[in-house]
């Protein structure tokens, strides 16, 4: 198990919703998710610069450390230190899996 001051990064997971608009076309949104973890134990891996589109980007690679739930997969993307992640991967962590590691990855302009 994870102690509780290894937690020292605040994160917002976020799901696709979808809905139709006024006019009836379909819309997608990212709305927060209520009742998964808001604080996560930051892991930096490594910084990839990429040169798209005349553009320099920086793709941030991490992992977070949270307490497991079963809310959290792939298709949940997370807010944490101000970079846009969605999730390339999920492990057990911790004695009895009591904890998660994801993989994740954002970009940062």
């Amino acid at each position: 198990m994870i102690f509780s001051g290894a937690l020292d990064t605040v994160v917002t997971f976020q799901s696709l919703t979808t809905g139709t608009d006024g006019m009836g076309s379909p819309t997608e949104t990212w709305a927060d998710m209520t009742g998964v973890p808001t604080r996560a134990q930051y892991i930096p891996m490594r910084g990839q610069e990429q040169i798209e589109a005349s553009k320099l980007e920086s793709k941030m690679v991490f992992k977070l450390r949270i307490r497991r739930n079963s809310s959290i997969t792939p298709a949940v993307r997370v807010v944490a230190r101000g970079v846009t992640a969605k999730i390339t991967g999920i492990e057990d962590a911790g004695r009895n899996g009591q904890d998660m590691v994801l993989w994740c990855e954002g970009l940062q302009v």
